[in-house]
Order: C-alpha cells, then sequence, then structure tokens
C-alpha cells in the first residue's frame, strides 16, 4: 500500500512469541527487587515521617500564636 509515495507495511513482522513470562522469579531476582525497590520505600518513608514532623511543628506554632492572640484580647 502506499500513501503519498511512502509504501507502508501491512504486516507485522512475527517474531519469536512470547511465552507469558517476563521475568523469571528466583531467589536473585527477588534479591535485587528489594535492593532497588526496598531503598526507594525506605526513601519516601523518611520523607514522609520528616514532612510529619514539619507539619507537627507548624500546628504547634500557629496554637501557640492563637494562644498569644486569645491572652492580648
Amino acid at each position: 500500500m502506499q500513501i503519498g509515495g511512502k509504501a507502508m507495511a501491512t504486516e507485522k513482522n512475527k517474531g519469536t512469541k512470547w511465552d507469558g513470562k517476563s521475568r523469571v522469579s528466583n531467589d536473585l531476582y527477588r534479591k535485587r527487587h528489594e535492593e532497588i525497590f526496598g531503598k526507594r520505600q525506605e526513601q519516601e518513608l523518611n520523607e514522609s515521617y520528616k514532612q510529619s514532623l514539619r507539619n507537627k511543628k507548624e500546628r504547634d506554632d500557629n496554637e501557640q500564636y492563637l494562644k498569644e492572640l486569645k491572652d492580648k484580647l
């Protein structure tokens, strides 16, 4: 088939068929998966913890400010 002078492929190249398994689950795969993604989860937990501490400090500061305003009135 040609469109605008360029030939288009009408059939896909049918190479080796996919057997439904992209990775073999063995001990090495599990170990490497934990090394890679385990660190990411640990970093995300640390960041989340730090953010919660910042939020708590901000709440405490706001409460103290409100108490000071209340005492002035």
